[in-house]
C-alpha cells in the first residue's frame, strides 16, 4: 500500500501536516501547517500561499524569501503526516466524496468506489471541467482530479416535457380546427 503512493511524497498534497521551522528562531518553531482542500495554506507572517504541487525544497525556497524581512534565515519545512491520495468524486453517486487513489486508476474504477446510481447519467460525466462519455471511454484519472456525475432524471423529465407540450400543441389544434367549429 506505501509503495501506491511513495512517488507522491515529494509534493504537496490537500490534506499534508507540514511542520515549518527558522533556524534559530524559538517563535516560528514546529509551526504546524494542513493544507486546506483550496491549496492555500496560511503561515504566520507571510499569509495565504497556494502550496500544492510544491515540492519541500521549493516550499522552504518560497517561504525563506517570503521571511527574509523578519528573518534572514534558513527554513526548514518537512512533512508531519502524509495525506494518501485521493480522487473527488461528487453528484449523483451512493457515497460522494473523496476516493483513494490508485495508480492506473480510471474513471470506471473511481465510479466503482463511489457507488453508480441507475439515475446517473454516465454520457455526460465532467474531469475538471471536461465532459466525457463513459458508455465510449475510460480516461485515466490521476491524484486530484474532481469527477462531477450529474443526474439523468433532470434530462429525462426535459425528453418527457417537450412530448407532453408538442401533445398539449397537438391537442389544441386538433380541438380548434375539428371540434370548436
Amino acid at each position: 500500500m506505501i509503495g501506491i503512493w511513495l512517488s507522491y511524497i515529494d509534493t504537496v498534497g490537500v490534506g499534508d501536516v507540514l511542520s515549518i521551522s527558522v533556524y534559530g528562531r524559538e517563535e516560528y518553531a514546529d509551526v504546524k501547517v494542513i493544507v486546506p482542500p483550496s491549496c492555500n495554506a496560511y503561515f504566520p507572517l507571510v499569509g495565504r500561499l497556494k502550496v500544492c504541487g510544491l515540492t519541500l525544497d521549493k516550499l522552504s525556497d518560497t517561504l525563506q524569501k517570503l521571511l527574509k524581512p523578519y528573518y534572514d534565515l534558513p527554513v526548514i519545512v518537512f512533512f508531519q503526516e502524509i495525506a494518501p491520495p485521493t480522487v473527488v468524486v461528487l453528484g449523483e453517486v451512493v457515497n460522494p466524496g473523496s476516493v483513494r487513489y490508485i495508480k492506473g486508476m480510471r474513471l470506471a474504477d473511481a465510479l466503482s468506489q463511489a457507488g453508480i446510481k441507475p439515475t446517473s447519467d454516465v454520457s455526460n460525466i465532467k474531469i475538471n471541467g471536461k465532459s466525457v462519455d463513459l458508455t465510449r471511454e475510460n480516461p485515466m484519472l490521476y491524484p486530484g482530479d474532481r469527477v462531477e456525475v450529474p443526474s439523468k432524471w433532470w434530462k429525462g423529465f426535459m425528453d418527457g416535457f417537450g412530448l407532453l407540450l408538442n401533445t398539449a400543441t397537438f391537442g389544441i389544434l386538433f380541438y380548434t380546427t375539428f371540434i370548436k367549429k
